[in-house]
């Protein structure tokens, strides 16, 4: 639903809170908290921690839990979503900036949770290698892709592919969405018999710690404006993220943030840089 990164890492993490004692994850909270700097906060989700010995094959959401916000010395309460574990802030007065400092408050059936974090900067020198793609013509007839097997030519694939670059010195975590504007009659590129291949209008990377990452028109599904937008992954994402794949002996200590519960809360930002995408001349 939002461009948050789905945290199945997490998921993998907190499910296995301790290989060696279940029964410390019974009573447990597991936050999935992200702030974007610039938007309505959406992105609250509460579940319960599954132990290892479980047979659950999702984690129980926790919705009547009550979830604050606390800026400074301004408290926003949030409101239950109409999706089960997650929370909202409703009103018009709460916004996420750079700099700012946030607090999450948690109380749910006698338990407190708390987490702390602050608002990076936005990525600096987002760029386009091009503000045009070009699509060719589809080798079965209609607008499609060169790099397609069986279309174009020699070079064609390089020819319909943009490059997205940031500065990274640190090497740091960034992560990148590419989304069609389009909201109306859209001009397909591909045939309908081929379109369901494809990942839709939006597609979300994995973080990289690189500096740039190659659009391919393969990866797009209609002609016309598009957006890239590169997120700066705040530092306990970045945790979180570099210890997915853990050693067995490790299964007991999960990256968190978070007091009195596991799990993450944490903040991001960004730059968007738009581009079109057109069909070539025959």
């Amino acid at each position: 639903m939002h461009r948050l990164l789905p945290l199945l890492l997490l998921t993998a993490l907190v499910a296995a809170c301790d290989a060696t004692a279940p029964e410390a994850a019974d009573d447990l909270l597991v936050v999935e908290a992200f702030l974007y700097a610039g938007e309505p906060v959406t992105a609250v989700r509460l579940t319960e921690a599954v132990p290892l010995t479980s047979e659950d094959a999702t984690a129980p959401p926790v919705s009547d839990a009550t979830v604050r916000l606390v800026k400074g010395d301004a408290v926003y309460t949030l409101t239950p979503s109409d999706s089960a574990g997650y929370y909202h802030y409703a009103g018009a007065d709460l916004t996420v900036e750079a700099g700012d400092a946030f607090r999450l408050e948690v109380e749910s059936a006698g338990r407190v949770v708390t987490a702390e974090t602050v608002v990076p900067g936005p990525p600096e020198g987002v760029a386009l290698s091009d503000a045009v793609l070009e699509v060719v013509t589809f080798s079965g007839g209609g607008p499609g892709t060169g790099g397609f097997p069986g279309g174009g030519g020699p070079g064609q694939a390089e020819q319909n592919t943009l490059t997205v670059s940031w500065d990274n010195p640190a090497s740091a975590l960034h992560y990148v969405v590419v989304e069609s504007l389009v909201t109306e009659d859209p001009e397909y590129i591909q045939p309908e018999f081929f379109r369901d291949r494809f990942g839709g209008f939006r597609f979300i990377t994995e973080p990289t710690d690189l500096a740039y990452f190659d659009v391919n028109a393969q990866s797009l599904q209609v002609l016309g404006p598009h957006r890239v937008v590169v997120y700066r992954v705040n530092e306990e994402y970045d945790d979180l993220y570099e210890n997915r794949e853990q050693d067995s002996r490790d299964l007991n200590e999960p990256p968190t943030n978070v007091t009195g519960g596991l799990g993450v809360f944490s903040a991001f930002n960004s730059r968007s840089v738009g581009f079109e995408v057109v069909a070539a001349d025959d």
